[in-house]
């Protein structure tokens, strides 16, 4: 029986933040994807975990990717992404889909983010749907650390096997698939959705 539904945010519920990346890497003649491979580095302990465990301020983010940048031969300035790139409208399928689902399940929100002005107010216009919000910057753990899973589950007064999570990285529904969690890999809305419904036994977000 499943009790709870827990989503992403970017990437699920609004457009992935590849994007911005994208155009980031172009502004500075990079090879696409040279973030996200910047990213992989010491993935547990590198400059972006330790952003979005709230363990260093903005400033000492920028600072450190782009230190750690250089030592990998890249010149970029990553503090251009806070500034130059407005976060994208929430997918109105997902929306749907969470007043659909309000009141039938127990909904939880597990985003890795940063603590900035900039992401609360993106979060503000949908944390009514919402149970549960559990944001890394805030707690200090982040995807893919199993407790960060546990955590939510808690809250939700939840098991693993009574819980749906939905994810645009595979790197962050392994633990939970581990765990006893239901997942989806969110690769678009739509096709996201229709899993859900096949899962919850109800293919219909009306």
């Amino acid at each position: 029986m499943t009790k709870a539904v827990i989503f992403d945010f970017g990437g699920v519920i609004i457009p992935s933040p590849i994007a911005a990346f994208s155009d980031l890497e172009e502004n500075f003649h990079l090879p696409a994807g040279t973030i996200v491979s910047l990213n992989m580095e010491n993935h547990h302990d590198n400059a972006w975990a330790k952003f979005e465990r709230g363990e260093v301020s903005k400033e000492g983010f920028v600072n450190l990717f782009n230190e750690e940048a250089k030592r990998h031969g890249v010149e970029i300035d990553i503090g251009s992404l806070f500034s130059d790139y407005p976060r994208p409208e929430p997918h109105p399928e997902m929306i749907s889909a969470l007043e659909w689902l309000k009141g039938r399940y127990k909904l939880g929100l597990l985003t890795n983010n940063f603590a900035t002005t900039s992401n609360r107010l993106a979060l503000k216009p949908i944390l009514g749907y919402f149970d549960v919000v559990v944001e890394s910057s805030q707690i200090g753990m982040r995807k893919p650390e199993e407790r960060i899973y546990q955590h939510t589950l808690d809250l939700l007064k939840a098991d693993p096997e009574e819980a749906i999570f939905l994810d645009d990285l595979g790197i962050n529904l392994k633990p939970a698939h581990k765990m006893g969690i239901r997942t989806i890999k969110v690769a678009d809305p739509t096709s996201a959705l229709e899993a859900l419904w096949e899962l919850l036994g109800d293919r219909s977000s009306k």
